[in-house]
């Protein structure tokens, strides 16, 4: 819903993008401390908890490839704006 209405504004654009940014490097941080900071728990073993950190991994990954291309889309129209 948001992502529909920010090709018209470039500055929106920028901020999302950034947040984005943020928020998967925030998860990057999570998913390299779960490792120290999880409870051992003896039935769940260490496949699940290779699953969840892998999977916290992807998605910080989606989040900055996203907000990078809102980013550079933002710069662009910026660019066009200025012409």
């Amino acid at each position: 819903m948001i992502l529909n209405k920010l090709p018209n504004d470039p500055a929106k654009m920028t901020s999302v993008a950034m947040a984005l940014i943020a928020v998967g490097l925030s998860m990057s941080a999570i998913g390299i401390s779960l490792s120290r900071l999880a409870p051992s728990v003896p039935h769940v073993g260490t496949d699940w908890s290779d699953f969840f950190r892998g999977a916290i991994f992807g998605f910080a990954i989606v989040l900055e490839i996203a907000g990078v291309a809102i980013a550079a889309s933002a710069a662009a129209a910026k660019k066009r704006q200025a012409q």
